[in-house]
């Protein structure tokens, strides 16, 4: 089954953006992979957006290049419409 196409535009584009954040260190696809402990294929897999693979590789990459703080803004709460409206209806419950 092939996999949902705005699904997969995003993955691209974060591929997109981990190679971009890699060229900007001036660092080979080896030697990414080579500082997060994954293997290169990983890192080529990662730039091309592919869906298998594992968020830990994702976090031990942008680790590797000092940006595993982004993670944080990965479905921030603030940023969470639905979730702002069920923690308003939950402290509505307590009274």
């Amino acid at each position: 089954m092939p996999f949902p196409i705005l699904p997969a535009r995003s993955l691209a584009a974060l591929g997109e953006r981990v190679a971009l954040a890699r060229r900007a260190r001036a660092l080979t696809q080896r030697d990414l992979a080579f500082l997060a402990g994954v293997g290169a294929s990983s890192v080529v897999a990662l730039e091309k957006g592919h869906p298998g693979v594992a968020l830990g590789t994702l976090a031990r990459v942008l680790d590797a290049m000092d940006l595993l703080s982004e993670m944080d803004h990965l479905v921030a709460p603030q940023r969470d419409q639905a979730l702002t409206q069920f923690a308003i209806s939950r402290l509505g419950d307590r009274k």
